[in-house]
């Protein structure tokens, strides 16, 4: 989930017990569709309820299999609302999962995150209902 605040920053999270950044959100439980699954991330993650649409889609990745026995990946990037500091004032960390938050300019959030993900941040951000579709390979390992 892309969340940015009014002065188009990044909200980003921070693994619990590592040093290493991500964006809000998870994997898709089975029977559960992708929208539902980014609304009970946040949800569970963050506590916030987002009312999320499904033309806040803004990004599709197909993620090649890193190693075999693997499974490739799609990954679905949806942009959340602009949150206010009264939205922010509301969150409350899954203390399992994440030990902290914060917001990064785009070049920040591009030095923090792994490689990866910051390659699926864009910038200027899409206007709401277009939605980009990328390709991750990586030289399959036999």
């Amino acid at each position: 989930m892309l969340f940015t605040d009014p002065a188009s920053r990044l909200l980003i999270v921070q693994a619990a017990g590592l040093d290493t950044w991500h964006l809000p959100g998870g994997v898709v439980e089975v029977g559960e569709s992708p929208l539902d699954a980014a609304r009970r991330e946040v949800r569970e993650e963050l506590g916030l309820v987002t009312d999320l649409r499904d033309d806040d889609l803004f990004a599709v990745e197909w993620a090649q299999a890193r190693r075999p026995g693997a499974r490739d990946r799609l990954v679905f990037l949806w942009a959340g609302p602009v949150l206010s500091s009264v939205d922010t004032g509301q969150i409350s960390l899954q203390a399992r999962e994440l030990s902290a938050w914060r917001w990064a300019t785009y070049d920040e959030a591009k030095a923090l995150l792994h490689p990866g993900v910051a390659a699926r941040i864009r910038t200027p951000l899409q206007l709401p209902g277009t939605v980009t579709y990328r390709e991750t390979r990586h030289e399959r390992m036999v």
